[in-house]
């Protein structure tokens, strides 16, 4: 009789701490998914804790064993882009630093998107390197940012000045194109021909000025191409042609500045001037008078007037 009484007792006991190990259980499963969901809430306003709050999940789902497996996948599922949420709040309030190696632990957990904030972050790196003319750490991270994301058009643009800083002209030349090519917007599209115009325009006149000729005109007709209608390079290009003796090429290169610019004689008369130019070479003595008396105006009226009177000696 005293045995059964025991048996009945061992039975109850044990069975009261199964139900207290299963009342265990499920509490540290609900508090695992309370976690989760404080974590979720917090995403996106506060997603440095909201990592705290998946990390705790996933502790107690590993104490708890294979029952809480389920919970734990979830939860693990939320990290990158939780990540990824806490290193856009670190870009913007400048700390690249610190979301640089946030997005690198976004991809580990497999947010492919990452890789183009990432890449984002090595740009504007790559622009404060090149701001503090460090142009071997910004050509450094710019190729960083290439490899993330190589069809970024703002990337390839901040290439194209990193080469234009080291003088690198033919590397330049072809970052301009792949801006042109990638641009996404017209905005984008005007500073790429306005960049690659200002530095082969500036490039060639300083040549010119300097009676390289064949130098200057190589770097402005290569200007041309992102803006034929500018008026200071139909002038040095102009003037480019005459110091080759490319009589022709000048004349129609002059004409067209004429046909763009204003109808003012000051402002024509550079024109004229290498019009009057080009027709002494052409051996035309008429028509070498007739345009450098039309270039008698300004900073062209002193060249213009020793031409007509010494040189050619019009009227004479």
């Amino acid at each position: 009789m005293k045995e059964k009484k025991w048996f009945r007792f061992m039975v109850a006991g044990l069975a009261g701490l199964l139900f207290m190990s299963y009342d265990a259980m499920s509490q540290d499963i609900n508090e695992a998914k309370t976690m989760y969901n404080i974590a979720l809430q917090s995403m996106k306003n506060d997603p440095a804790e909201a990592i705290k709050s998946l990390t705790l999940c996933i502790d107690i789902c590993d104490k708890i064993g294979a029952d809480a497996d389920s919970v734990k996948m979830v939860a693990t599922s939320k990290y990158a882009e939780t990540y990824y949420n806490l290193g856009t709040k670190q870009a913007s309030a400048k700390d690249m630093a610190a979301a640089e190696a946030t997005f690198k632990t976004a991809i580990e957990y497999g947010l492919n998107r990452s890789n183009t904030a990432l890449g984002q972050i090595y740009l504007m790196q790559a622009e404060g390197a090149r701001g503090q003319k460090d142009l071997v750490k910004a050509q450094e991270l710019i190729s960083q940012a290439l490899s993330k994301d190589s069809t970024s058009s703002r990337a390839w643009i901040v290439q194209a000045y990193i080469y234009r800083d080291g003088g690198l002209a033919d590397d330049f030349e072809s970052s301009i194109g792949k801006v042109l090519q990638l641009a996404k917007n017209g905005n984008e599209t005007r500073i790429a021909n306005q960049s690659a115009l200002r530095y082969f325009l500036a490039t060639g006149s300083q040549a010119v000025n300097g009676s390289r000729f064949e130098e200057g005109a190589a770097a402005l007709e290569k200007a041309v191409k992102y803006d034929a209608e500018n008026k200071d390079l139909c002038y040095f290009l102009a003037k480019a042609y005459n110091g080759l003796q490319q009589w022709d090429k000048a004349l129609e290169t002059a004409n067209k500045g004429i046909a763009i610019e204003e109808d003012v004689p000051e402002k024509e008369a550079k024109y004229w001037f290498e019009i009057g130019t080009a027709m002494a070479g052409k051996g035309d003595k008429t028509q070498a008078c007739d345009s450098y008396k039309k270039a008698l105006f300004g900073q062209f009226a002193e060249s213009a007037k020793y031409e007509i009177e010494v040189t050619l000696k019009c009227g004479k």
